[in-house]
């Protein structure tokens, strides 16, 4: 059993008298020596062994990380530079692949692209702090467009391309932009005559051969054009703009919060940068890397970490327009990757396959993301042979990450153990209590962060709590639930609050609740995520939601408690979870894939969705 540092001092003092009163030679010697020993009985010495090599190794990340950022603050280079050092280094290298259509581009036709739309928007008139809505699916010119568009300072909002009708009108709305480019496809004419009816803003579609096909007649009254037929014969020199700076706005990349909307968070070009460059120096990611991208390009995930290995690592990516868990590895094999991208459903849809040749065949020795789960990491490390997971954790408005740079299983990053070090580490965890959102000061729970903000300010201030270290102080909080080990290993348990994961994407509860409430019928609406989630409703629903964001179950209750506030209490609720039994003969329905509806759940359906024998929700 190992000593307490207390106990280790008092047994050394205690050998220390006795060695002195027997008054032998060179009683100090054997001092030293037994004082090492009883050193290293105690427990910190024990801990300090086993994470020394992960601390040192941080640290010279952290130093490593800092430097080179620091350099670039102080050139004071945008983005569009920084990628121009690599078109300058392999012009002809292969940059870019799209697995659906097999279009491939290299550095420098790449560059030529983004100088052509840069040059087209600035020639009608957009100019620095003008902001654009990219509302497409993944490929080429995704990147492409926002890349050019920042060469002359105009702001990208990326628009998650799943949303319908309500948000999405949202989302156009809140971002004040001045034109969106989408496809025929992901824009149906009802989702334009919701959003745009008294809009003055334009629709861009990019040309077939793109991935994109016809224009709708129903979409010409707003001022539909062809990127591709408009680009034809602008020039693709580089755009004039000195005016664009390393701290200037680069996009707007959503996220779902605690007030229901997808909000826009502010990402700068040099947070895009630190998020790319520290993820990738982290895990090792390559100039010879060819990178294979599944994720949607408008998370960050994807879209910085991803196609950031492009911008500053000098990588190729191979883009697929969306996660195909059958194509995953015959990708990867075809292509030759070496590194890739997850979230944990991904590593589970994975796992789920049937085995075959090209898991075994590829080349790739890198994943990294987020969510991969103790409970199957080492499974899936097996089966597929993934020489290094980078799990890690990061909110996409905040400006600090935590990463796993040891392959520890379970974990999303750590805090070093020695005070001296800890006291310059950027986040803490603070405990806070999940009725009331008030900081608990006696322990460490929550993860806290400093972060850019939201383009709306009053969403800014929901996320900081004050004075939490000393008075006057700001803190972002993540609302995120992690886990702190004896040695400093921190897991992800869960998302606290009003938003949920499900499928790869933050579900907000309170924007379901919000489609809800206009249903006559419904006196309330609370909703509140489980780990495995009405006829009448159903249509509005799929009409008004993304696929991901339709409530798997739905509880029919007589009456909800609200708290003294009037606010509905959801804790109760989810712990009770889909449980027959705890919902007190309370009708539960649940979402059945087969007739794209609900029906009503009984005992053996529960036990069969808790089991896994029906997965299909």
């Amino acid at each position: 059993m190992a000593d307490t540092p207390s106990d280790a001092l008092w047994r050394i003092a205690a050998f220390a008298v006795v060695m002195l009163l027997s008054g032998r030679d060179q009683w100090w010697i054997v001092f030293i020596m037994y004082s090492i020993y009883r050193l290293t009985c105690v427990e910190l010495f024990s801990r300090i062994r086993q994470t020394a090599y992960r601390d040192l190794t941080g640290l010279l990340l952290l130093f490593r990380v800092k430097l080179d950022f620091n350099s670039r603050l102080k050139a004071n280079r945008p983005l569009h530079e920084i990628f121009l050092e690599q078109v300058r280094k392999n012009p002809d290298k292969l940059a870019c692949i799209e697995v659906e259509t097999g279009r491939q581009i290299t550095y420098s036709e790449l560059n030529n692209l983004t100088n052509k739309y840069a040059n087209y928007f600035h020639k009608i008139g957009y100019e620095k702090g003008d902001v654009v809505s990219l509302f497409m699916e993944n490929c080429i010119d995704f990147f492409a467009i926002w890349l050019g568009l920042s060469k002359i300072g105009v702001i990208s909002s990326f628009i998650n391309s799943n949303l319908k009708l309500e948000p999405l009108a949202y989302s156009i709305a809140v971002s004040n932009c001045r034109c969106i480019i989408t496809t025929p496809t992901h824009f149906s004419s009802k989702d334009v005559l919701h959003c745009l009816s008294e809009s003055t803003v334009k629709i861009f579609y990019p040309d077939r051969h793109h991935g994109v096909w016809m224009i709708r007649d129903t979409a010409k009254k707003f001022g539909t054009k062809s990127l591709s037929e408009e680009i034809k014969e602008i020039d693709d020199v580089e755009p004039v703009c000195h005016d664009v700076h390393f701290q200037d706005v680069l996009c707007y990349i959503y996220t779902s919060g605690t007030t229901g909307n997808p909000k826009p968070a502010v990402i700068k070009h040099f947070r895009y940068y630190f998020m790319a460059m520290g993820a990738g120096r982290s895990f090792g990611v390559k100039e010879n890397d060819v990178v294979y991208i599944t994720m949607p390009m408008y998370h960050s995930a994807a879209g910085i970490m991803g196609i950031g290995s492009l911008i500053v690592f000098g990588t190729s990516v191979v883009i697929r327009r969306k996660f195909s868990a059958s194509n995953f590895w015959k990708d990867c094999v075809k292509y030759r990757c070496t590194a890739s991208q997850y979230i944990g459903e991904i590593c589970r849809y994975l796992l789920a396959q049937k085995p075959c040749d090209e898991e075994k065949l590829h080349r790739v020795r890198l994943m990294w993301g987020n969510g991969l789960r103790a409970e199957i990491w080492r499974d899936f490390v097996s089966r597929f042979g993934i020489q290094r997971i980078g799990e890690l954790y990061g909110s996409t408005e905040g400006n600090s990450n935590i990463v796993n740079i040891d392959n520890h299983v379970g974990s999303c990053g750590f805090f070093p153990i020695y005070p001296f070090i800890s006291s310059l580490y950027p986040v803490r965890l603070i405990k806070v209590d999940q009725e009331t959102d008030e900081l608990v000061r006696d322990a460490n729970k929550d993860l806290l962060l400093k972060f850019e903000g939201y383009v709306n300010k009053g969403d800014t201030q929901k996320k900081i709590y004050h004075d939490v270290f000393a008075y006057g102080d700001q803190v972002f909080s993540s609302g995120d639930i992690l886990y702190w080990d004896k040695l400093g290993y921190l897991y992800f348990r869960d998302r606290r609050g009003d938003t949920f994961r499900w499928k790869g994407e933050n579900v907000s509860t309170t924007e379901v609740e919000r489609i809800l409430q206009p249903v006559m019928c419904v006196v309330d609406a609370t909703v509140y995520g489980v780990k495995t989630f009405l006829d009448e409703i159903a249509k509005r629903l799929r009409e008004n939601l993304a696929s991901y964001a339709i409530p798997v179950f739905i509880r029919l209750c007589k009456e909800v408690d609200r708290t003294g506030t009037f606010k509905l209490k959801k804790i109760d609720l989810q712990r009770q979870g889909f449980d027959l039994v705890l919902c007190n003969g309370d009708p539960v329905y649940y979402w059945n894939s087969h007739i794209k509806g609900y029906s009503l759940l009984d005992a053996q359906m529960q036990k069969d969705i808790e089991t896994g024998a029906y997965n299909r929700i």
